[in-house]
């Protein structure tokens, strides 16, 4: 009855045992796993299991407790035709410490709130929560017109790999991502917003603010703390000031 609870709370494959957690760690979830059979991803045939590995993943949050561990063993397989090995996680998804279903399920609690709030409440660098969240906005794009975007570019892969957001100003929602972050990408990606912007948020990479310039007519620019605002219409009155 115990296993059958957790696995409403948390969607576990049916053949999962879930055990108490121990009072040392009371957020630890050991599972074991029943019996199963994978076929080869390749050639359907049939494979053993031929190593394993112990692995510890977040998979959720309650309140009382925090965050929601699983601990449990992760196989290596190999096909017994055509000599194929590869790594079953059972569909959960696990990326380093945590599966698809708590990275989404952090991705929810942005919604509203900032991901500086959310990286704070899990306990995660702030820059994990911003990949995570860019990873799965395209799910979340809309269309809508705005006056004020926010322009910044986040790391896929510190490093190695970037890409560049827009934001609505207005209302927090995503408008469009775009691979890379050079001038040509941000150009395309401004090119297709709709609506009249009046104000634009970044940070002065020069790559940045050219490709700003040349899309969105600006006639006015001013520096605070670093952000640069831009005014495509200076405030005609005290109304219209952002």
């Amino acid at each position: 009855m115990y296993s059958k609870f957790i696995k409403m709370l948390l969607p576990l494959p049916s053949f999962f045992e879930v055990s108490f957690p121990s009072d040392e760690e009371p957020n630890v979830f050991p599972v074991t796993l029943g019996a199963y059979s994978v076929p080869c991803p390749l050639c359907q045939g049939k494979t053993i299991r031929h190593a394993q590995t112990l692995r510890r993943f977040r998979h959720g949050y309650a309140w009382h407790l925090g965050l929601i561990w699983i601990e449990m063993v992760i196989p290596r397989h190999r096909c017994v035709a055509c000599d194929l090995t590869f790594t079953y996680d059972f569909g959960l998804g696990i990326i380093q410490a945590s599966s698809a279903l708590f990275r989404k399920e952090l991705v929810q609690r942005c919604h509203g709130r900032s991901i500086a709030d959310v990286a704070r409440e899990y306990e995660l660098p702030y820059t994990t929560v911003e990949r995570w969240y860019y990873l799965y906005a395209p799910d979340q794009l809309v269309e809508e017109k705005a006056t004020a975007i926010c322009v910044d570019e986040f790391a896929l892969r510190k490093g190695h790999h970037y890409a560049t957001s827009v934001l609505n100003a207005d209302t927090g929602r995503i408008l469009a991502i775009v691979p890379h972050r050079d001038q040509d990408a941000i150009t395309a990606v401004l090119q297709k917003l709709i609506g009249t912007i009046r104000a634009v948020v970044s940070d002065f990479a020069p790559a940045m603010a050219n490709a700003i310039q040349a899309v969105i007519q600006l006639r006015f620019m001013c520096w605070i703390a670093f952000i640069l605002c831009n005014f495509s219409l200076m405030p005609s009155s005290e109304d219209d000031v952002i």
